[in-house]
């Protein structure tokens, strides 16, 4: 039986491993935004040269009437005001913009996916967009079992339909050798998300070990010719040569 200690240091390791990639791409696109709205910020600075030289003719025009002139000093100084006002309102838009867009980036990265479902010949796209980001699930389990725990993580994903949780099972189970159940909650990843590479090989893994080899081989051979996957090419090398 498998310690909770060890099973809640393998989903840290895993999520952190899943989640690494995103990180990096939000953190990069939050400078390249940065950047740009600095260059543009610095683009958009009002040059005052011509309103002084505006200023200096007015004076010397009216230099013997008193009366304009101070009129003429009071619509500059409004003028000055009006156009500094403008100014900082401007910054403020564009600081606030800015702020907007990085929430965005960060609440939804985007994801290209291969998208090749597990036994659907049907062509698709190649490419899509994966629609949202999943949330980060953590395991809550204190002083429990290791056979509780992976009843209670079952659990709640009969009720989430969570896809991490299944993934999850999927994986432990195969590692304890469970492959009958590591089968299953392989299947039920594909249900929920058929672009998923690791569910799939998963799924394939624990039907060579439930001694259904020549299924495996079927399904994977299907999947490397509609995807040319690298870890599944490898896979199918292990598998055809008994070494997995």
């Amino acid at each position: 039986m498998y310690d909770i200690k060890q099973l809640e240091h393998e989903w840290k390791q895993y999520r952190k491993k899943k989640l690494k990639p995103w990180y990096i791409g939000s953190l990069s696109l939050f400078v390249f935004i940065v950047a740009v709205t600095l260059f543009l910020m610095n683009e958009k600075k009002i040059d005052f040269s011509g309103l002084k030289s505006y200023f200096e003719s007015s004076n010397v025009m009216f230099e013997d009437k008193e009366k304009s002139i101070d009129t003429f000093v009071d619509k500059s100084m409004q003028l000055k005001e009006r156009v500094l006002v403008d100014n900082a309102l401007e910054k403020l838009e564009v600081h606030s913009n800015l702020i907007d867009v990085v929430d965005k980036v960060v609440d939804k990265p985007l994801n290209i996916l291969v998208d090749i479902p597990l036994l659907d010949h049907e062509k698709k796209p190649l490419f899509q967009e994966q629609p949202e980001t999943r949330k980060t699930m953590h395991l809550d389990i204190i002083e429990s079992t290791s056979v509780s725990a992976y009843k209670d993580v079952e659990k709640r994903f009969l009720e989430s339909r969570d896809i991490d949780d299944a993934l999850f099972l999927a994986s432990s189970y195969y590692k304890k050798g469970d492959y009958e159940k590591s089968a299953y909650w392989a299947l039920e990843v594909n249900k929920l998300d058929q672009d998923m590479e690791e569910g799939l090989l998963i799924f394939v893994k624990s039907k060579v070990k439930m001694g259904r080899k020549n299924e495996g081989i079927s399904i994977l051979k299907t999947y490397v010719e509609r995807s040319g996957s690298q870890e599944a090419k490898k896979l199918l090398y292990q598998i055809e040569n008994d070494k997995l």
